[in-house]
């Protein structure tokens, strides 16, 4: 590898070639150049001796060869020895903010050695890298050798098994979860059962109100006297709508909601199974029958039998609950429908009424009055007989709360 030396009270003419590290030799700073994030320090003390070696004879100090020199690292009064295979240019970018207090000294290891006998430490200087986990583990018996290998593969087996559950846990949990959305959706069914009867209650209501409605305004077209007894009448029924609409919408919101969860069940369950099917390379009754012989006997096997049976029957189910909701839903809009229709058909009466009353104050009363009080008896006639039978035909189009039968394959 390359390097380019310069001394720092010289001007360096070659142009660095990558990054720069200052190493002290022999008390002079040299900048070595080029040094990149794979050079070590045993590459750098073979680049400085080999740099001090091409020098004239009579300045040469440095002898011996790279193996008996290595990198003092030296920061505020504390210094270490470099191990040949350190990264030196890592080592040089951690220091950060501390870097013009750092040091990279080449020593002979001899030298070093002395010094720390003469502290009164240990007369050799164990090399740590000599002892690393690789030269740690030839060192041990053969025996010893065999069972942590033996421990490692444990391990990593359990490690394994912990991060992959059964499949058997997992078609359990999605059993359920099965039987928890079922639950649910059969209290949402019966909710809507009963806000159903509600409505029905609340139509059969209605109707007897228009009704009377009906009469009082017969009365009033003959008598004159119908204006105080309309008004808490029409009240009542814009309060009636708009609750039931407001309940509508409510049921609406839910039956979405539950639309939804079910959708989604049903894409979990369908993917759980062809992700099985894809591993095995088989339909679900060969998964099962070649999962039956690698089981550890025959009663897991039967569980596992029976935890697909048990799913095949919540996936049809689950199918059949939501066809059950899509036309449950159809039924509440198309007595929305209805109701609006019925509203529609309040205003135009309530508005013929005001326009027969007026007609009514203006005519004066005697001889003149009679043939159009009998006119306008009987276009209220007509327009009532229209009124009724457009009210049996509501009430036909309004189809009843029937209980709708629960899908076939409810075993759960």
């Amino acid at each position: 590898m390359p390097f380019v030396f310069c001394s720092r009270s010289k001007d360096c003419k070659a142009p660095p070639a990558g990054n720069e590290v200052p190493v002290w030799v022999c008390e002079e700073e040299k900048a070595v150049c080029g040094v990149t994030k794979r050079t070590t320090c045993e590459d750098v003390v073979q680049a400085l001796l080999e740099d001090h070696r091409s020098g004239p004879e009579d300045g040469r100090v440095l002898e011996g060869e790279p193996d008996d020199y290595c990198l003092l690292e030296r920061w505020k009064g504390f210094e270490r020895a470099l191990p040949p295979l350190a990264r030196i240019l890592r080592l040089w970018e951690a220091w950060g903010n501390e870097q013009p207090h750092v040091r990279f000294v080449l020593v002979s290891s001899g030298g070093l050695a002395a010094q720390a006998a003469y502290h009164g430490g240990p007369s050799v200087v164990p090399k740590q890298w000599d002892r690393g986990p690789a030269q740690y583990i030839k060192s041990l018996p053969e025996e010893r050798r065999r069972r942590a290998v033996q421990k490692a593969f444990r391990k990593l087996e359990r490690i394994r098994r912990e991060r992959r559950p059964p499949r058997r846990h997992r078609i359990d949990r999605m059993v359920q979860l099965i039987i928890a959305q079922d639950h649910t959706i059969q209290q949402q069914i019966d909710r809507m059962r009963e806000l159903d009867l509600e409505i029905e209650q609340m139509e059969q209501q209605l109707q007897l109100e228009h009704k009377y409605s009906r009469a009082e305004w017969e009365g009033a077209v003959c008598g004159g006297f119908a204006e105080e007894a309309v008004g808490p009448s029409q009240e009542s029924l814009v309060e009636e709508y708009l609750c039931a609409s407001g309940r509508l919408n409510q049921l609406d919101l839910q039956i979405e909601t539950q639309r939804d969860l079910v959708e989604k069940l049903t894409r979990d369950i369908d993917a759980e199974i062809k992700q099985v099917c894809r591993a095995e390379g088989q339909g679900p009754q060969g998964v099962l029958a070649n999962a039956g012989p690698g089981l550890e006997g025959p009663q897991e096997a039967a569980e596992l039998g029976r935890a697909m049976c048990d799913l095949e029957r919540c996936i049809r189910y689950g199918l059949a609950l939501q066809a059950q909701v899509a036309e449950l839903q159809g039924e509440l809009q198309r007595s929305e429908a209805a109701l609006h229709w019925g509203h529609q058909e309040c205003e135009r009466l309530a508005a013929q009424l005001s326009a027969l009353q007026v007609d009514n104050g203006v005519e004066p009363a005697g001889a003149e009055g009679g043939p159009g009080r009998s006119q306008a008896t009987t276009e209220l006639t007509d327009t009532d007989s229209d009124t009724g039978i457009s009210s049996t035909h509501s009430q036909d189009s309004l189809s009843p709360c029937r209980d709708i039968p629960p899908p076939r394959d409810t075993d759960l």
